[in-house]
């Protein structure tokens, strides 16, 4: 890692977006996510078969709520069970819907990391209210924000890291491997939600 070469951008031709981000990509792009711990493999190939209908009623330790406003252009379509999910241990979230709830289930330990309150039109769909764990509530709405746009839509986006984090570029990209994988190109202590998706 010490060979490869983080850079900020600001806002200008050199940068898509209208914040600030580090770009990660060349240690999220080029890193491959392993493990000798057996169960946690095992973990992974069983979250393969799910359909993800057991993380209904489970509880997220320690939670608490954050209302938000997010918005998602929509086609119509029903939207029920399995949304997107992980086909390595490069990507490090399963999505699933039920009830009008979003779960983002962690693909390598099957725990539930986050539950969204949508509300779903034949247009758009707004999340009102994310529930996650205490620790992580200060980004959890840009958290969903991310993981939706990005694993569900194909869109890409910068993600946000904690304002506490270290402005480290090495730290800032373990962090993103370990928390997005491959989807992890770019981070920025900003809120991402201000980028819209159409």
């Amino acid at each position: 890692m010490k060979n490869i070469k983080f850079k900020w951008y600001d806002p200008g031709e050199e940068n898509p977006f209208p914040i600030r981000i580090l770009d990660v990509r060349g240690f999220t792009g080029q890193v491959v996510a392993a493990t000798n711990d057996i169960k946690l493999a095992e973990s992974f190939n069983t979250q393969r078969q799910s359909d993800g209908s057991e993380y209904i009623d489970a509880q997220i330790e320690n939670s608490t709520t954050v209302e938000c406003n997010l918005c998602f252009p929509h086609n119509g379509d029903p939207l029920e069970g399995i949304i997107y999910k992980a086909n390595s241990m490069d990507i490090k979230w399963d999505i699933y819907i039920y009830d009008s709830a979003f779960l983002f289930v962690r693909s390598w330990t099957g725990q539930l990391g986050y539950r969204a309150f949508a509300e779903i039109t034949d247009t758009d769909i707004r999340i009102n209210k994310v529930e996650t764990a205490a620790d992580g509530i200060e980004t959890a709405p840009q958290d969903v924000y991310f993981m939706l746009g990005t694993h569900a839509m194909g869109i890409i986006l910068p993600h946000t890291i904690p304002r506490d984090m270290s402005d480290d570029p090495q730290q800032i990209a373990l962090w993103s491997f370990s928390m997005y994988g491959k989807f992890g190109y770019y981070a920025t202590y900003e809120d991402i939600t201000q980028i819209a998706i159409s």
